[in-house]
C-alpha cells in the first residue's frame, strides 16, 4: 500500500503551523511513508494525494476537545459537522468533498491538533508542543493498519 503523510499550516500564525512541527518530527524517523511537508498549499495539495492509496493529513482544528487534544478524523464526518478543521483559505473537508465527485481519491485520515492559539507570531503554545509525541504516536499506529 502506498502512503503519505501530507502536513498542512503555517509556521508564521502560532499553533496554525502544528501541522508542519509534526512532520517535522516525523522526517527524523524511518516511516514506511512518503512525507511532505505541504505548508499553506490550499487547493494544491490535491496534486499531492494523487498516486497514493492512502493519505494521512496532519493540521491544527478547532472544536474537538481542548488544547493540545489530538483527534483522528474522518473526512466523511466533517460534511456533517460545523467544526473547524484547517485554518487555511480552503476548507480542507469542503475541497475534498467537491473533488471527490469527479475523481478517485485516495483514504484519507485527518490527524488534527486542537490549538490554543492562532495568530501572528512564531510558535507553538506549550499545550499544543506536548501534544507531537501524541501525533506521531496516531501516525505511526495508523500507518500499521
Amino acid at each position: 500500500m502506498k502512503v503519505a503523510v501530507i502536513g498542512i499550516g503555517n509556521l508564521l500564525m502560532g499553533d496554525e503551523g502544528v501541522g508542519i512541527a509534526v512532520i517535522n518530527e516525523l522526517k527524523k524517523m524511518n516511516v514506511e511513508a512518503d512525507v511532505y511537508d505541504c505548508g499553506t498549499m490550499g487547493v494544491d495539495i490535491l496534486n499531492t494525494m494523487l498516486g497514493y492509496d492512502k493519505v494521512i493529513v496532519v493540521d491544527a482544528v478547532k472544536g474537538f476537545g481542548k488544547p493540545g487534544d489530538v483527534v483522528k478524523i474522518d473526512p466523511k464526518e466533517l460534511r456533517k459537522s460545523r467544526r473547524v478543521v484547517s485554518m487555511h483559505d480552503v476548507d480542507f473537508a469542503f475541497l475534498i468533498k467537491v473533488v471527490g465527485e469527479f475523481i478517485d481519491l485516495p483514504e484519507i485520515v485527518i490527524v488534527g491538533v486542537e490549538v490554543e492559539k492562532v495568530g501572528e507570531g512564531i510558535g507553538l503554545s506549550e499545550s499544543v508542543r506536548k501534544a507531537i509525541p501524541k501525533a506521531l504516536e496516531f501516525i505511526i499506529d495508523e500507518l500499521k493498519i
